[in-house]
């Protein structure tokens, strides 16, 4: 299988779990947003190694299986900043987060938000237009920080260390990765690079 071929078949297998998530507040428009999710996926899945996307697929497997949905999961682990007096309702519903599990996300999350910090300093016009970049920001709105420590919380330890494996080189190498999300976001949207999209949005032109 090639690399497209297995991010294809992620992002097939989430699309699923997305689409029929139940929504409190009844069916976002969201839900029927195909292109838009599938391009917000792909962005994110092109930073990961092969074995780590091979890993993350056998999660999504796996949690089909057995009738879970890890969309829903991560949803319901986000309550706990955006809508904690629901979160408690349901939070003995969700899977248990063991410490060791947890310390793994800790700490990539912890890369993505310095991450995420040097990519608002260089592309502020960008990253203001997504996610607020932290909880406190956001206040009920779904921040960066929640969504992504959230998701991670679904994956399985043996993915969250292939994730962590990837963090860390990319963090040791200088790249970062918060970053080449959304110049992947920029590049499927047909922009010939992030500094294009920054420019395009102050309203100047890049030669």
């Amino acid at each position: 299988m090639t690399r497209k071929e297995l991010i294809d078949e992620i992002i097939r297998l989430e699309w699923g779990m997305f689409t029929t998530a139940h929504n409190n507040g009844g069916r976002a428009s969201c839900q029927d947003d195909w292109p838009t999710f599938e391009i917000m996926r792909r962005s994110q899945h092109e930073i990961w190694a092969m074995d780590t996307l091979d890993s993350y697929r056998a999660d999504l497997s796996e949690a089909l299986g057995r009738g879970e949905n890890l969309v829903a999961f991560k949803y319901g682990y986000m309550m706990r900043i955006t809508f904690p007096e629901e979160y408690e309702a349901i939070k003995a519903m969700l899977p248990a987060v063991t410490p060791e599990k947890r310390a793994i996300v800790d700490e990539i999350a912890a890369i993505h938000a310095d991450w995420a910090l040097e990519k608002a300093e260089k592309y502020p016009l960008v990253s203001g237009m997504g996610r607020p970049r932290t909880s406190q920001e956001g206040g009920r709105w779904a921040a960066i920080d929640n969504y992504l420590y959230s998701e991670l919380l679904t994956y399985s330890e043996p993915t969250l260390i292939l994730c962590l494996r990837d963090t860390r080189a990319a963090r040791d190498r200088g790249e970062n990765l918060s970053v080449k999300i959304v110049e992947n976001t920029a590049r499927l949207y047909g922009y010939t690079s992030l500094d294009a999209l920054e420019a395009s949005m102050r309203g100047t032109r890049m030669d």
